[in-house]
């Protein structure tokens, strides 16, 4: 390089160096054979019967250091090999960091089977699978069998690992688990409880500053109603601010759907009934649900139209109580068909699992409620925490997005002012006294716990207000 580099002349040029790489004379490949022979003869005589002890220890040490170097020959042939652009087929031989990647990945992407059975190949694997890199990027699909039904020990230790090294879905899951699952060890011990429900938000709060949407949905609904404290902790004006986060950093459709509503009531921000419709209109466009729910509309409709038919030829629904008994069978009938198109979140299947009597067997705390959607899951920390029904009080609702979806799928047969509406009960002031009595009261009630006909009613569907 230097003389090519240099004045160039072409005797330096003759007296240099030959180049790395170049072909060599053929006397010069010659004498190189002469000394390899040499060295082979030396080597098989050393082998022989008279090898001295000098020999044999020069023949030990070369097949230790033959033995130490084999490994890295290994290594060093594999990294020429990715070099070369070569696949490597030797998994092995790939450091630490690039295995944490590769599981990172999987944690993503792979079932729960493929991430643990992979897990379960070697030590070095499970190091990588448990390692902080990995578990970071654990998402919905390996904690897909993280259900109600199997959350054990083992489950529940996975989880927080992950939630420790940052995984935001983890840490969504284990903050609702923590908030709303009410734990009957803890049942004695309020303090315990109250430290896990706190825990629980906190989760909830680091999840929406790691960007998790549906986060910033549940953290708001959570204001709406002042979960986990009393009646005055409620802050309608924070909720909505937490919608219009989700809604414009994170592009949460159930965000923007639950914004579009409190603009239509003027609940929390200053009423835009333009604007609350708009933003309705595009949650609908953007939810990817939206195919699924009006399917399950539309058969929910069609079951409940063929109970209604069947009830309507018997003719024998003259009394309220009779009347409120065949609207029961015609929403659950519309319950039924709706539930076959939709399938809950998975936190929100969870929370459904955990309190349903056929699976868990968990008990809600006494005086409390669950929200009546049927894909909802949320349940009251307290007693008259979620806002009824302004029509019939008979269901509760977390939220006015889940009381507009629950009114398309089953309640707008249920509920009690359309029983007139379908003539099976007489005008409302000839049956209020009736009504009372049936009901215990309920409306009353209703009122007395503050929900006002302003709460979940400021603009409820065209049927409603016909039937009002």
């Amino acid at each position: 390089r230097a003389c090519v580099v240099d004045t160039g002349s072409t005797a330096t040029r003759a007296n240099a160096p030959p180049a790395r790489g170049a072909a060599h004379t053929g006397a010069e490949r010659e004498a190189r054979g002469v000394v390899r022979d040499k060295q082979r003869r030396g080597l098989e005589v050393a082998e022989g019967p008279g090898a001295t002890g000098a020999t044999a220890l020069l023949r030990d040490r070369g097949a230790k250091r033959s033995a130490d170097a084999a490994p890295l020959g290994a290594e060093a042939a594999s990294n020429a090999r990715r070099r070369a652009g070569e696949a490597v087929t030797d998994v092995t031989s790939l450091p630490d960091d690039v295995l944490e990647v590769v599981f990172g990945h999987l944690a993503r992407d792979a079932s729960p089977g493929q991430y643990f059975n992979a897990m379960l190949t070697s030590k070095r694997f499970h190091d990588a699978g448990m390692s902080k890199r990995a578990l970071s990027d654990v998402g919905e699909k390996v904690l897909s069998k993280a259900t109600a039904e199997n959350w054990n020990e083992g489950a529940s230790a996975f989880a927080e690992a992950a939630v420790d090294a940052g995984s935001v879905f983890a840490t969504f899951l284990v903050g609702s688990v923590d908030f709303y699952c009410r734990d009957s060890t803890l049942e004695c011990d309020e303090q315990r409880a109250k430290a896990r429900r706190s825990r629980g938000a906190s989760l909830l709060a680091r999840a929406a500053v790691a960007g998790s949407p549906d986060a910033h949905h549940t953290l708001a609904i959570m204001h709406f109603n002042g979960s986990g404290g009393k009646r005055k902790d409620k802050d309608p004006e924070t909720g909505a601010a937490f919608c219009a986060r989700g809604n414009i950093l994170f592009g949460s459709a159930a965000a923007k759907r639950e914004l579009g509503h409190c603009l239509q009531d003027g609940f929390g921000v200053e009423q835009d009934v333009q604007l609350g419709r708009k933003l309705l209109a595009e949650a609908a466009k953007a939810d990817v649900t939206t195919p699924a729910m009006d399917t399950a509309v539309v058969a929910a409709t069609v079951a409940a139209g063929a109970v209604e038919e069947r009830l309507r030829k018997r003719n024998d629904i003259n009394t309220l109580n009779a009347a409120v008994a065949a609207a029961a069978e015609v929403s659950a009938a519309a319950k039924h068909a709706a539930e076959q198109h939709l399938t809950a979140p998975p936190v929100a299947r969870f929370l459904l699992d955990w309190y349903d009597p056929e699976v868990c067997g968990n008990v809600l705390q006494p005086g409390t409620h669950a929200c009546s959607h049927p894909l909802c899951g949320r349940v009251e920390t307290r007693r008259h925490e979620f806002r009824r029904c302004s029509c019939c009080g008979r269901v509760r609702y977390c939220s006015r997005s889940c009381q507009s979806l629950d009114w398309r799928l089953q309640h707008k047969f249920a509920c009690l002012p359309l029983l007139e509406l379908y003539g099976w009960i007489e005008s409302d002031t000839e049956s209020q006294d009736t009504t009372n009595q049936a009901f215990g009261d309920e409306a009353e009630l209703a009122l007395a716990s503050g929900a006002s006909s302003n709460d979940l009613t400021a603009d409820l569907p065209v049927e409603a207000q016909a039937a009002r």
